[in-house]
């Protein structure tokens, strides 16, 4: 992730800025599942947290990253905020 904050956590606002210019959804108005997968693989080990918002979901997938350096993750889309 190139937004790192001096404490090592993703810049949100940053990360929001572009993906609004690559012309995606507000990340902010969505749901988020983590999924995880194998390095080598890519086989789907696990689904560790489902249902997060997107400051949730950054925040808990950086503290996967570096518990679990045998995987990559993914955040996959769930839903909308209401």
């Amino acid at each position: 992730m190139e937004n790192l904050h001096q404490t090592g956590m993703p810049d949100l606002e940053a990360l929001r800025h572009e993906a609004l210019f690559a012309g995606a959804l507000d990340p902010m108005s969505l749901r988020f599942q983590v999924v995880e997968y194998d390095k080598s693989s890519g086989e789907v080990l696990s689904v560790p947290c489902e249902n997060l918002g997107f400051r949730e979901a950054i925040e808990t997938t950086a503290g996967l990253i570096e518990k679990r350096r045998h995987s990559h993750f993914c955040l996959q889309p769930v839903g909308f905020i209401q």
